[in-house]
């Protein structure tokens, strides 16, 4: 385990928790069907002394050897693994930035760092790369759907397309929301451009209203939710204030 970059790699934070465990799984999927690396990395928070204590390191192989083997045996999909020093949030970024994908899981961002909600914000708002937050094993729902919010803001395009690309992944139905009449119009052409997918067309008076409910109440039903980086409501909701896995994108789907 050394100091290597993750370049175009699909990269999951690791800390030892399920819900990191439940990333690593997750993002697997992602790296397969692009044909991308899968790389795994804990990061030791970097402390005054500058060697590591032994149970840091212990702990570090334990929950990458503990992730690498759930990949594994969920997906067969080989990871690469690595522990640097560093502080996670501040790691993470800088890996985004030449990784296709970061993902990390909604409780592992807090026992990393602390601070749950606003370090995943953070990742999700800072980072120079989609971001995943994925919820713990008892929360993730598989066949749930994918919700996606678009807007007439520039970031709609990619957030389609990557909204897209997890429906044909994930073998999901398809909702999307929008507020704007010319954007439900597009978007109901453009469902219509692909009857063999499950799609559906939602236009709400009150988006945030309809999506507080939709990411909450009906949570359930829900497995993913896909936004752009502009949103600061989502962020929120990528800081683990919904009750499902969230997708934040800022750039062309990779």
């Amino acid at each position: 385990m050394g100091d290597r970059k993750s370049t175009h790699a699909v990269v999951v934070g690791i800390d030892g928790s399920p819900a990191a465990c439940s990333a690593a799984v997750w993002a697997a999927r992602e790296a397969a069907d692009r044909n991308l690396p899968l790389h795994l990395v804990y990061v030791i928070h970097a402390a005054s002394d500058p060697a590591d204590p032994p149970d840091a390191q212990a702990a570090a192989s334990s929950a990458l050897s503990q992730a690498r083997r759930a990949v594994q045996d969920s997906t067969g999909v080989r990871a690469e693994i690595e522990s640097v020093r560093g502080n996670p949030l501040a790691t993470l970024i800088d890996r985004s930035h030449s990784a296709a994908m970061v993902a990390v899981g909604s409780v592992g961002v807090a026992h990393t760092c602390h601070r749950a909600g606003s370090t995943a914000a953070a990742l999700a708002g800072s980072a120079g790369c989609p971001v995943a937050v994925i919820r713990s094993p008892d929360t993730h729902r598989d066949g749930g759907a994918i919700v996606a919010e678009v807007d007439a803001s520039p970031d709609n395009r990619t957030v389609l397309g990557w909204a897209m690309a997890e429906v044909k992944l994930r073998h999901a139905p398809l909702r999307m929301v929008t507020s704007d009449e010319q954007v439900r119009r597009r978007l109901q052409d453009w469902a219509q451009r692909h009857p063999d997918l499950p799609i559906e067309s939602i236009t709400a008076g009150d988006v945030a209203d309809y999506l507080a409910g939709c990411l909450a109440e009906e949570a359930e039903s829900v497995q993913l939710f896909v936004s752009g980086t502009r949103d600061r409501r989502s962020l929120g909701w990528a800081g683990g204030t919904c009750g499902c896995s969230v997708l934040t994108v800022g750039g062309a789907p990779r």
